[in-house]
């Protein structure tokens, strides 16, 4: 599943999904702003709440084990 929106559109249930901090909405954006930040400055491309972002959720098919 691909969806394209502003950053700050993330959702709830993306945030919880994605597994990482305290799985929060304002957990997620806090962390992707300043991931984002970092990644973005030296290409000198602004960060803002309307950034256009790929939004993905997949099915992991190789096992935990061997990954």
């Amino acid at each position: 599943e691909l969806r394209l929106g502003p950053l700050v559109s993330v959702d709830d249930a993306f945030a919880w999904d994605e597994g990482e901090g305290d799985r929060s909405r304002d957990w997620w954006l806090d962390a992707h702003r300043s991931y984002f930040d970092r990644t973005c400055k030296p290409l000198g491309v602004a960060v803002t709440d309307k950034l256009e972002v790929v939004f993905e959720r997949f099915v992991v098919v190789w096992p935990e084990a061997y990954a």
